[in-house]
């Protein structure tokens, strides 16, 4: 019984660790080993105890095994936040914000600012709507797609490469309304310095973007909280 204990914690602490909200780099680890040790007493008893338990190194690579398995679903998972970060650093890109970077503790990375908000945004939205409780059930039903026991793993890695592209394509897509007005906002510019070319509109430039864009974002949030809610209420469909 011991061995099948183990396994499963393999699997559950792996997931922890790369899991949306649980998996964040701010949390300490004996959270996500207390979390990870709830979580397998919750799943154990709805486990099939299978007839023949592994021995010596079947043992280690069923370990191994599992806990791919957990870092791969948290990495699927995880995809769905990355809807926000990828909408904001497009958004910090058209507005001439991409220099103004600041540390992200949680991917131990520069972020950008308008990224960052679209981070924590993306994050709060997530957690009101109760994504991370789909997330969990979705981890449960692995164990029914992926046994314990399992010697060969068959992952679908075109539907994978889609679900990444598509992450990229819902980001652009949401904040397209700003990025259009920007790209207007540049052509306009550009016009004004072939007809007075004592304008700088380069320099120009860097005053009127991030005004235009912030203001178009306020006013656009209210609706980009129901789009991004919408999106979430069922994280998997990207996969």
């Amino acid at each position: 019984m011991w061995v099948i204990v183990l396994l499963v914690f393999s699997r559950v602490l792996a997931f922890a660790s790369t899991a949306p909200l649980i998996g964040h780099k701010s949390i300490p680890a004996l959270i996500k080993i207390s979390f990870s040790m709830l979580l397998t007493l919750i799943i154990l008893p709805n486990l099939q105890v299978p007839e023949v338990y592994p021995k010596d190194y079947q043992f280690i690579y069923l370990i191994v095994i599992n806990v791919a398995v957990g870092l791969f679903i948290g990495w699927v998972a995880h995809l769905v936040l990355e809807i926000g970060r990828t909408a904001g650093e497009m958004l910090d890109m058209q507005m001439g914000l991409n220099a103004a970077t600041i540390f992200d503790p949680g991917t131990q990375t520069q972020s950008t600012i308008i990224g960052r908000f679209f981070d924590m945004l993306t994050l709060t939205l997530f957690v009101s709507i109760g994504g991370m409780e789909k997330i969990i059930e979705g981890f449960y039903k692995s164990f029914n797609a992926f046994p314990i026991i399992i010697y060969e793993l068959n992952i679908n890695f075109d539907k994978l490469l889609k679900a990444t592209t598509d992450v990229i394509a819902i980001g652009f897509l949401i904040v397209s309304p700003i990025v259009i007005t920007i790209l207007a906002v540049d052509l306009i510019l550009g016009l004004m310095s072939r007809a007075a070319p004592q304008i700088n509109a380069f320099q120009v430039s860097f005053s009127i973007k991030p005004c235009i864009g912030i203001i178009l974002l306020i006013m656009l949030l209210p609706a980009l909280f129901q789009i991004l809610a919408s999106l979430f209420s069922n994280p998997n469909r990207f996969f």
